[in-house]
């Protein structure tokens, strides 16, 4: 099967879209037999003139572990397989964005997609080593919990995270609605560890959320590009329009991607109709061109984009295209560097490639593959610092603005700091075509 996204994460995506195409292992392995067949006794060795071809020499490192490993009962055909094809594909070097995905990782990566899964209602991220709770989703079993942002996860069902990994945690955390699962975590600004125990419900994740900040600033945050992204950032920039403000702030940090239609159509919100988004190019240097709608009717308020290290894939597209045609200015840390467009190529056992076949470019050719975005402003977060999370409809205080640094910044950006002055930042799309 092939679907189109252009996401990273584990988190970072719907139904799949496009006509499927069934890909027998024997692509990968040459008609190669899980079990038996793979331990029969190994042809006479090659002639000077022979060479032996990767598929051989894969069959009989699979032969040897199977006869002469000491702990037999290890050698679990499926999960050996699923290791040597991830490694395949991690040994391309595409920083995690080629990948292979287990059926069962599949089956959340879709959901992640489709902007649903079960779980317990909070997003994470890594820093500094550690898994912090990023986001509490409203009415979640988290928040229900009493789990806040900034808490440190310690271990999922007795599991320390650090052997686990951050997609790891997500795959323990996420499983079947209705069933348990117990964190352990600790809250820095307390000195306290504590344990919970919640039910699995089943999520809808938040795409957008919006605030009004000091001096009629609009705040949008997008938390990745699954299906229905565009359409709740275009209620929430109606909404913030009709209270009157001056200037827009969009959130786009820890986004770690999504579907390029949703990219695309974003940036129609506000960039001018029939405007380049960006250009993908296959191996063979065919080029793709993806414009905003010619029937768009986009904002074109001041506007600040905030992006942080783990703002990948969908999410640069965005930001690059504002940041191209000087629609708007880039606040943060440099981006992720994830700039290949992925094709789901699914296999016969129900697992998945997730390949990089193309190289996307922005409007005025930066090649974003490994480099990310260079932010205008740079700014980092302190260690206990955590990127401020309003909720829907909430009115910022000055107070809460201190408390995250990079949307304090973005904020003098538009209004100069001193609340007499108006928004500064030019409203104009300069170049766009």
């Amino acid at each position: 099967m092939q679907t189109t996204n252009v996401n990273e994460n584990r988190a970072r995506p719907p139904a799949p879209q496009g006509p499927w195409i069934l890909i027998s292992l024997a692509l990968f392995l040459a008609g190669l037999l899980i079990g038996q067949a793979w331990r029969e006794p190994l042809a006479p060795a090659t002639t000077a003139a022979e060479v032996p071809t990767p598929v051989a020499i894969f069959s009989e490192a699979w032969t040897l572990l199977h006869e002469h490993y000491v702990d037999p009962a290890a050698l679990d055909d499926k999960r050996l397989l699923a290791g040597a094809l991830r490694g395949l594909a991690d040994a391309v070097g595409d920083n995690g964005h080629t990948r292979y995905l287990t059926p069962e990782e599949l089956a959340q990566h879709s959901e992640q997609l489709a902007g649903e899964y079960a779980g317990v209602g909070i997003e994470i991220e890594e820093r500094d080593g550690l898994i912090i709770v990023r986001d509490v989703f409203e009415g979640s079993p988290a928040q229900r919990a009493g789990i806040a942002v900034g808490d440190v996860l310690v271990a999922v069902d007795g599991l320390p995270v650090q052997e686990l990994g951050l997609d790891g945690v997500v795959q323990h955390v996420r499983g079947q609605e209705g069933t348990p699962v117990t964190l352990t975590l600790e809250r820095p600004s307390e000195s306290v560890t504590f344990e919970v125990t919640l039910v699995r419900a089943k999520i809808r994740a938040p795409l957008v959320r919006w605030a009004l900040l000091p001096e009629q600033v609009g705040f949008v945050r997008i938390s990745s590009f699954s299906s229905g992204a565009t359409d709740e950032a275009r209620a929430a920039l109606e909404r913030l329009e009709q209270v009157g403000v001056r200037a827009l702030i969009l959130d786009l940090r820890g986004n770690p991607g999504g579907l390029v239609d949703e990219a695309v159509n974003v940036s129609g919100l506000f960039l001018p109709p029939d405007t380049v988004v960006f250009r993908s190019r296959d191996r063979t240097g065919n080029e793709t061109t993806y414009r905003t709608k010619p029937d768009s009717q986009p904002t074109m308020l001041p506007l600040v984009v905030l992006v942080d290290r783990d703002s990948a894939s969908a999410a640069e597209i965005v930001a690059g295209a504002l940041q191209d045609y000087g629609r708007a200015r880039i606040v943060g840390e440099r981006t992720f560097g994830t700039g290949t467009v992925l094709i789901e190529f699914r296999l016969q056992d129900g697992s998945a490639l997730l390949i990089g076949t193309q190289i996307w470019v922005t409007p005025n050719g930066r090649v974003i593959w490994r480099n990310g975005i260079e932010p205008d402003v740079p700014v980092t977060l302190g260690t206990n610092e955590m990127p401020l999370a309003p909720r829907n409809g909430q009115h910022v205080t000055l107070d809460d603005l201190r408390t995250d640094a990079q949307l304090t910044a973005a904020w003098q950006l538009l209004t100069g700091g001193d609340p007499a002055q108006t928004a500064v930042v030019h409203s104009e799309c300069i170049g766009c075509r």
